[in-house]
């Protein structure tokens, strides 16, 4: 049984939940002349006069490096242009954007703000980083300033405020994460009929599988298949956690203690281990700069039978689309295999947050960037930034849905909207409408039901890790080793021999806890103990 503190957090999650679409890119190309007019959107608000004296708003703006041929440059496209014409016009400002490298992100925010030549608002996905500016006196108190000048944006980011408080100040702004499902594995539906084998269930029925699809090669792949692909620690979590003795964890082991060492979490490292020995996933997934890159192009190459990808990241990264045109008889199904022994399928979730927006305190726009922001949050502005315009990239379906048209033109202007409004982290339609927000992240309309079926199992008896604002101080000094620790430890891990598997599990924690997991763990067990301890 899964400890009872802890079962209440396993919930379903189609309220709200990578994508998971911030975390990812879409990459559709074509341009036209028709992008490029925000002033003739239905959308546009009416502007406001105003006589403030003009000022410039700095805006960071990832470049993910997947502009499509003949586009309009990210910094001058029909969202940037919608926004100056319908925010920073009435209001006398300026915004500028200005570009990171997505890939790089960590490593050049942290360069513009010790040199203090950041942006007016930067954000980041990595709260260790977050921590540390915090800590270190680096971001503007926003409480005051959204408490005056952010009515609609408190009413949005309800949910997600919170966990920008730190130490009782509200230093960062979370974006609302809409689809909170973290991972759902998809198989090959067809080789399943194929081989007149049902859609497995439980952990086993999913290893006898991919068994079958290793020696009955039902893809035809002349010995190519690879039955269980995307190996990385994020994406197994579903897998190993089907192991974890949930009876023995509570909320404050979620939260403290690495997964590393809660109890179970060998025994998933072990059938991992046993799977790469028996040929059952990528021999060489180790050398993958890019797992998503590795198993789109397994996927769409037609020799990977199963995989755990992001939510829904077969069609919002488009190559289930590009499966299908390879191999028309192809078919994915989203399956929640992995489970424990009383029949429970745990895993991770994400929180109700996404990115964390921030301005320096050295900013001399906090009002303005709260004003932005606020602008953003109101109903046609979101429908806009995160949509186009309507007939043009997006029609609205009889539920008042937007839905994206599968044109050159839709495909010019959409390729990285989710970096427009920010505030949001997947397509927003209502908070009182859950169904209607799932329905948008539907990336291609071509796959609707798809996508409804993957944020289900992606959603299906998951959890979050409880909240604390405390930062910790160790979580920002050993959050970068410990991560680049975590990928050298799933390698060694995973590829050792069966007989080397307990030792190799045992050194690689035993490393990792004294490089800092220690640390981490132990200040994270106070911290727990101190902001819930008036709580029964």
């Amino acid at each position: 049984m899964i400890h009872k503190s802890v079962h209440t957090t396993l919930t379903v999650a189609m309220a709200s939940c990578l994508v998971l679409t911030a975390c990812s890119s879409n990459t559709p190309s074509g341009t036209t002349e028709s992008s490029t007019t925000p002033a003739a959107s239905n959308n546009a608000a009416t502007p406001t006069p105003t006589t403030s004296k003009p000022i410039t708003l700095t805006v960071e703006l990832f470049d993910r490096a997947n502009t499509p041929a003949g586009a309009p440059p990210i910094t001058d496209n029909f969202m940037t242009q919608y926004i100056q014409e319908n925010f920073g016009k009435p209001n006398n400002i300026t915004v500028k954007f200005v570009t990171v490298p997505r890939s790089e992100e960590v490593k050049k925010l942290n360069v513009l703000m010790a040199s203090d030549s950041a942006p007016d608002i930067v954000f980041t996905y990595d709260k260790p980083t977050v921590q540390n500016y915090a800590q270190s006196g680096g971001l503007a108190d926003l409480g005051p300033v959204i408490d005056k000048f952010g009515p609609q944006l408190k009413k949005v980011l309800a949910p997600s405020l919170p966990d920008g408080m730190f130490n009782g100040k509200q230093y960062a702004i979370p974006a609302l994460r809409v689809i909170q499902a973290q991972t759902t594995t998809f198989i090959r539906k067809d080789w399943l009929d194929k081989l007149n084998m049902p859609v497995p269930t439980t952990t086993d029925q999913f290893l006898q599988t991919m068994k079958a699809f290793k020696e009955k090669d039902p893809g035809n792949t002349g010995g190519k298949v690879i039955p269980y692909s995307y190996i990385d620690i994020f994406h197994m979590q579903p897998l190993i956690q089907s192991f974890w003795d949930w009876s023995k964890i509570t909320p404050a082991d979620l939260y403290a203690t690495p997964n590393w060492e809660q109890p179970g979490n060998k025994d998933g490292l072990k059938f991992l281990n046993q799977m790469y020995n028996d040929g059952l996933i990528d021999k060489d997934f180790a050398l993958a700069s890019d797992f998503s890159q590795a198993f789109a192009q397994q996927m769409v190459n037609g020799i990977a039978g199963a995989g755990t990808p992001n939510t829904n990241e077969p069609v919002y990264n488009g190559y289930y689309s590009n499966l299908k045109k390879n191999n028309p008889s192809a078919e994915l199904v989203a399956i929640d295999p992995f489970s424990t022994k009383d029949g429970k399928h745990p895993k991770p979730k994400y929180p109700a947050y996404g990115a964390y927006l921030m301005v320096p305190k050295s900013s001399p726009n906090v009002e303005a960037a709260v004003k932005y922001l606020n602008w953003m949050s109101e109903p046609k502005n979101v429908l806009a930034l995160q949509n186009g315009k309507e007939g043009v990239s997006y029609k609205l379906d009889s539920n008042g849905v937007p839905i994206n048209l599968d044109t050159p033109e839709a495909k010019q202007i959409l390729y990285n909207y989710y970096d427009y409004a920010i505030i949001l982290n997947g397509k927003y339609v209502s908070p009182d409408e859950p169904q209607k927000n799932i329905e948008a992240n539907a990336a291609d309309p071509n796959f609707k039901d798809f996508t409804v079926k993957s944020i289900q199992a992606g959603s299906n008896d998951a959890y979050t890790i409880p909240r604390v604002d405390t930062p910790i101080q160790a979580e920002v000094k050993y959050a970068t080793i410990l991560k680049e620790k975590e990928k050298e430890m799933l390698t060694k891990i995973v590829t050792a021999k069966t007989a080397d598997f307990n030792k190799a599990y045992d050194d690689q924690v035993k490393a990792y806890m004294e490089m800092g997991g220690t640390a981490v763990k132990e200040e994270k067990k106070k911290a727990y103990a101190e902001f819930y301890k008036d709580q029964k």
